[in-house]
């Protein structure tokens, strides 16, 4: 006898009958599907985008390798450091810098209205006091007059006391200019990140906070309470450049971090944006798509894939 309509409705099912179990996957796929709601997602791997007037790809070419030279002679001259992560992650400060999309004036880096940045690869100062000294000795260079003392910071020429007692730090000090969190152990900036994105709101600046993370700080699990956090409280002045390189100090990260790296991310709400992490036109793209927010009051993290 065929099954009518008021039949086929109550139809009653064994899922652990392989037979029906593929029966119901056929009738009600939508049973078998789990979307998971998280913030805006943008792909900007290999797109054509048109040029940008602040970006000159030579000149940035040119200026990546003289910071790896420095962050790599820094190292060599103590024969300690992390050459790896600081490597590869170049660009992304350099991006950063010159494209406009963080507001940093090196001869004032404590002006109340400056966009913050934490660290939370705090042991990569190899590249940040690369980056700082190339920064000074070309105002230098340029004629500006300043008190590099005063300023707390540094020349090329001090690189070589690299982690000794009177020379640059081993991990970043908020001392410095370009840094407003001291920082070291993994997973520990995100905290201070969020807490400084909620003051500044709080306050009613509009102030961005900037976070230079590595991928294997997701792990940790006040890595997570930030990051759960900052969407819950709407906190859309946090923006993460996170390096995605695939490596911690120990080994992959595949080896604590089984799941789909995205959805560490995107479960917890975060508008996430991919790039080529040593394209510094997707990287100016992200960043200031990422300052100009997606209008839903969500944090965003730009996925930097890139080569340690």
């Amino acid at each position: 006898m065929p099954k009518t309509k008021a039949s086929a409705k109550s139809e009653v099912y064994n899922i652990l009958d392989k037979k029906q179990l593929s029966a119901l996957m056929k009738k009600e796929p939508k049973r078998f599907k789990y979307l998971a709601e998280g913030g805006a997602y943008l792909d900007l791997r290999k797109l054509k985008l048109e040029p940008l007037e602040e970006i000159n790809l030579k000149r940035s070419e040119s200026l990546a390798r003289v910071i790896r030279g420095l962050a790599f002679a820094a190292i060599d001259s103590i024969k300690s450091g992390h050459p790896g992560g600081s490597s590869s992650k170049v660009e992304q400060i350099l991006t950063l810098l010159t494209s406009g999309a963080m507001a940093f004036d090196p001869l004032a880096p404590n002006h109340p209205g400056r966009d913050r940045i934490v660290w939370s690869a705090g042991h990569c100062t190899p590249l940040f006091h690369s980056v700082l000294s190339l920064i000074y000795e070309s105002l230098k260079r340029e004629g500006e007059k300043f008190d590099v003392e005063k300023l707390e910071a540094f020349y090329p020429s001090c690189l070589v006391r690299f982690r000794h007692c009177d020379g640059p730090t081993g991990h970043v000090e908020a001392n410095y200019p370009l840094a407003d969190a001291s920082t070291g152990s993994s997973g520990h900036g995100f905290s201070a990140a969020l807490g400084l994105a909620v003051l500044q709101k709080t306050n009613g600046l509009p102030v961005n906070v900037f976070v230079m993370a590595g991928d294997a700080e997701t792990e940790e699990g006040m890595s997570f309470e930030a990051r759960n956090l900052a969407k819950t409280m709407a906190i859309n002045n946090l923006i993460v450049s996170l390096d995605y390189n695939g490596f911690g100090i120990d080994g992959p990260i595949s080896d604590v971090i089984s799941a789909p790296y995205l959805n560490y991310w995107f479960a917890t709400g975060w508008n996430v944006i991919e790039t080529d992490g040593h394209n510094v036109m997707e990287l100016a793209y992200a960043y200031k798509k990422a300052v100009q927010g997606f209008n839903n009051q969500r944090p965003t993290v730009v996925i930097c894939h890139t080569i340690k």
